[in-house]
């Protein structure tokens, strides 16, 4: 039997969950003493305000096929747990990013394939990503890049230009030296950000450095998570970056319209089908099944006042709320302002600054990373 000083060698398959439970002074469970609670209140402090951002995005995620995905420090796989987090990543990214594109590249065998392409399709990028099955060769991050960029260097120059990649190999094999392409990646004001998943690279956080974006490393599955997130708020915007009016148009939804084929699915022939249903282009009457979309047609953008409302939180983020211990609460009556639960087994409070509500952590958490409104002070204002 194996066994050294952290236990024995089997556990290490297993995720101890039960160590991070600790009780309060009471015997309740602890609420807020997980690192990973604490954590993601830090990143939440780490928003910036009043920053000029851009707001339409371009992103292309370059995810390391190669044969070091195969091993198994992440479980089952590397690469299987990437997919996951990965399918995760893209719905959050359209969910704080209505009118913005992101597009899958995979690299394996010292070749780049570009998944899908830049789009707002959410449906394709998950079942695209569902369908990569094997890792094989090794990872070429030249030739990543260059996929990126030849599609990234043609857009337009008010909106965001970005690469995140997810890699787990320690060496990359490229056909040329990559100083040129870091040249013209910074002439096109194209932010490349990395995520490792085995240790720190040297090439990566020159790569990172000379493009102006981030470098890091996972600890662990929870932390990629958290680090998938950061990249899902809007970075600054860089001072090359040209201000610009962006025609957009508003296409109303018919029940019972003119019989006519989805433009979604009209390369698609298994899911191609004449409809009544959909959106119509207010330009050129195209059909669309969902929105946000650019048009095929006219290349005219089509949203919803939601999705630029749901971008708009990003500009004027909501203050945090101050910590305060529970002890010192005056009235020990008073109540979540956002569940209305009581404070029993919990030792801190957050308070708003503006209404001097208090909230318990789950509900501050859900305000400033759902909600972007303070229920405390919303009510106030409608009265």
């Amino acid at each position: 039997m194996d066994e050294d000083k952290d236990g024995y060698r089997w556990e290490g398959n297993y995720e101890k969950t039960w160590e991070l439970i600790q009780e309060t002074e009471s015997g309740l469970i602890d609420n807020t003493a997980t690192s990973a609670k604490r954590e993601k209140r830090k990143l939440l402090h780490q928003r910036l305000s009043n920053v000029k951002l851009g707001v339409m995005r371009h992103v292309f995620l370059i995810l390391d096929q190669s044969q070091n995905m195969d091993d198994i420090d992440l479980k089952p796989t590397r690469f299987m747990c990437l997919k996951k987090l990965s399918e995760q990543f893209i719905l959050e990214f359209y969910d704080q990013n209505p009118i913005s594109q992101i597009g899958v590249i995979a690299v394996k065998n010292g070749k780049s394939q570009k998944i899908s392409e830049l789009s707002s399709n959410i449906n394709k990028h998950v079942s695209n990503i569902k369908a990569l099955t094997e890792c094989d060769g090794l990872f070429s991050l030249y030739n990543g890049l260059q996929l990126a960029y030849k599609s990234l260097s043609s857009m337009p120059s008010y909106a965001s230009r970005e690469v995140v990649i997810v890699a787990g190999s320690l060496t990359s094999v490229d056909p040329e030296p990559i100083n040129d392409m870091l040249t013209n990646l910074s002439q096109s004001n194209i932010r490349v950000s990395v995520i490792g998943l085995s240790a720190s690279v040297q090439i990566f956080n020159r790569v990172t450095s000379a493009t102006g974006g981030s470098y890091n490393v996972m600890l662990d599955e929870q932390h990629l998570q958290e680090l998938f997130r950061l990249h899902c708020a809007p970075p600054a915007a860089t001072p090359t970056m040209e201000p610009s009016l962006v025609k957009m148009g508003f296409p109303p939804h018919a029940t019972d319209g003119i019989l006519a084929l989805c433009q979604c699915h009209v390369d698609d022939k298994s899911k191609a089908e004449l409809t009544t249903r959909g959106f119509t282009c207010p330009t050129c009457a195209s059909k669309y099944c969902e929105i946000p979309v650019e048009c095929k047609v006219c290349s005219l953008t089509l949203v919803c006042a939601p999705h630029l409302a749901r971008s708009y939180h990003h500009l004027f983020p909501l203050a945090q709320f101050s910590e305060t211990s529970t002890e010192d609460l005056i009235d020990e009556s008073i109540a979540c302002a956002g569940c209305s639960g009581g404070f029993e087994g919990e030792k801190h409070v957050y308070r708003c600054g503006s209404c001097n509500s208090y909230f318990c952590y789950t509900c501050d958490i859900f305000v400033h990373d759902m909600l972007h409104h303070c229920p405390g002070c919303e009510s106030m204002s409608s009265r």
